[in-house]
């Protein structure tokens, strides 16, 4: 299939002007601000700067002029071709067969225009930023460029009159749910952290002084009042966070490829091919694990904006459904097998692991205290804290399980999530078992199976299962082999 080359939508120059003027406010907004704290901030100052404002966005506007007039784009020759550049002409070529998807995000200056940004991802993928981006393209355009690329030869009257069928979509109540669940309030408060910094290096030290002496708690009530409130809005930021990436989230299947649709200020549409998908993940989170509700990743090779290649399926849906939405979305997925528990003999490995740092801790606090005060002060906190410790162990021991079960192998584990791996035998790179000199003495071993996604790969790993069970893994998942029975 051949066509013409073409422009992009007019819009691509101002998207262009406006990322040019980013690019100027990051390097002479600190020079500007002190131009003007220097003169005083008077009259003539403050036009001088105006002028030299409106001189760098009139330069910025031709300069977008210019980008969208030397920008062109085509499929012919069974290759995408992308010609680029005002001073030095630049030509993409991706061999149609080479191209991993063909995803669309629309910003908030696209939805004025009433147009998208096209993102193409070659099978190499795992990169930061994508291999070619059209910034503005009408949705039926985006759409054309898609089917070509894709190579459907379906007609487009039946394709819009069909269209992918909607899989699931996240309601709003879910959607809440999915943020207050999240479980990122350490990350908000590590913004919060940062943003404190940048307040630090931007105001003088009188005037945080002055605001400390003024906010600062005065008693230990008004101390644990602060971190309540800390906390309340490091949980509403985290909510915030998820309704922005979520809000309209929609999974659709059309023949060999899945499409997510999600965003509120950015609209992203992404499209995931069945057969680059390696393995898929239930999470259930330390939250949502009680309410029986967990989420869905699917991990694929080559594929995505960034090194670790998963991508969220779905964010937020109660547990028994998952087998439900993987028979209709990914249906080589969707197996339910019971799983193998691990020997009694490995519990005390779990409990040990888990309770040796915290022994270290103590005894670290412990010989600060000696040296310090003269005394032992972390005896009672050693019992605090060695029994959730302990039990955090028998979790993980609890959680673990494995199974073979139509050639697909079934890992599951915790850290503080719980994660079950679904992986088809057809696309393990690896197969490993690992026995330390302590697992020899009780006969206890970690298998090891790898995955291609990204840079690495992603690994399914069950830990101190019996000696035998690893052997037999490791022999039913060599190339080539058909699974005996257990």
């Amino acid at each position: 299939m051949n066509s013409e080359p073409r422009h992009l939508h007019p819009a691509a120059m101002l998207i262009d002007a406006i990322k040019t003027i980013r690019r100027s406010l990051s390097a002479f907004v600190i020079p500007g601000v002190a131009f003007l704290m220097s003169r005083g901030f008077d009259q003539g100052t403050i036009v001088l700067v105006l002028l030299g404002a409106l001189v760098v966005a009139v330069l910025a506007a031709f300069w977008g002029f210019l980008s969208w007039r030397a920008t062109t784009y085509e499929v012919a020759g069974g290759a995408f071709r992308l010609q680029q550049g005002v001073l030095q002409k630049n030509e993409r070529t991706i061999p149609l067969d080479h191209v991993q998807s063909v995803d669309t995000v629309q910003g908030i200056i696209q939805r004025l225009f009433g147009v998208v940004e096209v993102r193409i991802e070659t099978a190499g993928g795992g990169a930061s930023e994508p291999d070619a981006s059209l910034q503005a393209l009408e949705r039926p355009s985006a759409e054309a460029l898609r089917r070509e690329i894709e190579g459907s030869r379906r007609k487009r009257a039946e394709e819009e009159a069909a269209g992918p069928t909607i899989v699931r979509d996240l309601r709003t109540r879910d959607l809440l749910v999915a943020g207050t669940t999240s479980g990122q309030i350490g990350v908000a408060l590590s913004l919060i952290a940062v943003a404190s910094q940048l307040f630090d290096n931007v105001f003088s030290q009188s005037l945080a002084q002055r605001l400390v002496e003024t906010l600062g708690p005065r008693s230990v009530t008004i101390a644990l009042l602060y971190v309540l409130v800390l906390s309340l809005f490091a949980w509403l930021l985290a909510i915030g966070g998820t309704v922005l990436v979520y809000t309209g989230f929609t999974l659709s299947r059309d023949g060999d490829f899945l499409y997510i649709r999600r965003g509120l200020l950015e609209r992203r549409e992404t499209t995931i091919p069945l057969a680059r998908i390696q393995a898929v993940r239930i999470v259930e989170g330390l939250l949502r694990q009680p309410f029986g509700l967990a989420s869905l990743r699917v991990e694929s090779a080559g594929y995505g904006e960034h090194t670790g290649v998963s991508t969220t399926l779905f964010p937020l849906l109660p547990r028994k459904e998952a087998q439900a939405l993987l028979l209709d979305a990914v249906p080589e997925f969707a197996v339910t097998p019971t799983l193998n528990a691990l020997p009694r003999r490995a519990l005390r490995r779990y409990v040990f692991r888990s309770t040796v740092p915290v022994l270290f801790l103590l005894a670290a606090a412990d010989f600060v205290s000696l040296l310090a005060f003269g005394f032992v002060a972390w005896g009672l906190a050693a019992l605090l804290l060695l029994l959730p410790a302990a039990l955090y162990g028998w979790l993980r021991y609890r959680d673990a399980g494995w199974a073979l079960e139509d050639d697909r192998l079934v890992v599951r584990s915790r850290l503080l999530t719980r994660t079950t791996a679904i992986a088809p035998l057809r696309r393990l790179q690896s197969r490993v078992t690992v026995r330390s000199p302590f697992q020899r003495r009780v006969r206890l071993a970690t298998f090891q199976a790898r995955v291609a996604s990204g840079v690495g790969g992603v690994e399914l790993q069950i830990t101190d299962l019996g000696s035998d069970a690893a052997d037999t893994l490791i022999y039913d998942l060599r190339p080539g082999a058909r699974r005996g029975e257990w």
